[in-house]
């Protein structure tokens, strides 16, 4: 996918956006080493001193003074120090999302980022730690304003080449289930259980990829997959069907003329072995 439509999808997604805060902080950590655990929602930390380390999803790292966390919602994380208030921090819990999916789902956030000036992302943190109590409209979109600035510093501050949109490996392992598994009934229910996602949010952002829906894409496999069958092999019709996923051989039979102009038997005859 190129630039432009790379802009397109993430414009889209971030349309959608909503933001909940759901507590702030700072302090001294008391009590800071936890076994690993699921995160049950996002949250940022920004280190004003002290030293400990973090493992995120598999990954170990060792914050220190000047550095920001991102702890996204669902990510495995453990925590270890050798005192029990290894930092002095702020804490910043909250959700992002759209459609029921996290946006650090979509789009891949460094879980770490060093700054040289950390006036600006203390000063959101304490505009947030003023106004949280406070139930005016004006509040509520200071704190969503300062909360989007604060996750964006994250992708400013991001140092690897890494493409920031979760978009190729979705294709490849959407593509390869689907042509791995033709044979077995394929509803939008199986392939967003598969990659985890709503089943709204699978068929949008599969369009975005391939142009079409699911059910069409399956639709034009299976019978892409028919034509190599009955002109390589001499399966029959109905052996053919069980291979393809169809449930029965009218509807098979139906499908592929309208496909191909030519009912099974007739393009057998015409491309097939004899």
């Amino acid at each position: 996918m190129d630039m432009h439509n790379k802009n397109i999808l993430l414009n889209q997604h971030l349309s959608k956006l909503q933001t909940e805060l759901i507590l702030i902080d700072h302090g001294l950590c008391p009590d800071w080493s936890r076994g690993e655990h699921r995160r049950r929602r996002d949250c940022i930390y920004l280190i004003l001193e002290g030293h400990g380390k973090i493992t995120i999803n598999g990954t170990a790292y060792y914050p220190k003074k000047n550095d920001m966390v991102l702890l996204p919602k669902n990510s495995i994380v453990s925590l270890y120090s050798e005192n029990e208030t290894c930092y002095n921090k702020y804490w910043c819990d909250f959700i992002m999302h759209f459609d029921g999916i996290s946006l650090f789902d979509v789009i891949d956030f460094p879980y770490v980022i060093s700054l040289d000036d950390i006036s600006r992302p203390k000063e959101l943190l304490d505009l947030i730690d003023q106004l949280h109590l406070k139930t005016d409209a004006a509040s509520a979109l200071m704190i969503n304003a300062a909360l989007l600035e604060l996750v964006a510093m994250f992708l400013k501050n991001d140092n690897r080449t890494v493409d920031s949109i979760k978009e190729d490996g979705f294709v490849s392992h959407i593509k390869k289930y689907i042509e791995d598994n033709l044979d077995e009934p394929l509803s939008i229910k199986t392939l967003a259980n598969e990659m985890c996602f709503n089943e709204k949010y699978l068929i949008h952002i599969f369009k975005q990829h391939f142009g079409t829906t699911p059910a069409r894409y399956i639709k034009m496999l299976r019978l892409e997959k028919a034509k190599q069958l009955l002109i390589y092999t001499d399966l029959k019709a109905v052996l053919i069907v069980n291979n393809i996923g169809y449930s029965n051989i009218q509807k098979f039979s139906k499908d592929f003329k309208e496909y191909t102009g030519l009912s099974p038997t007739e393009f057998r005859k015409n491309f097939g072995f004899h």
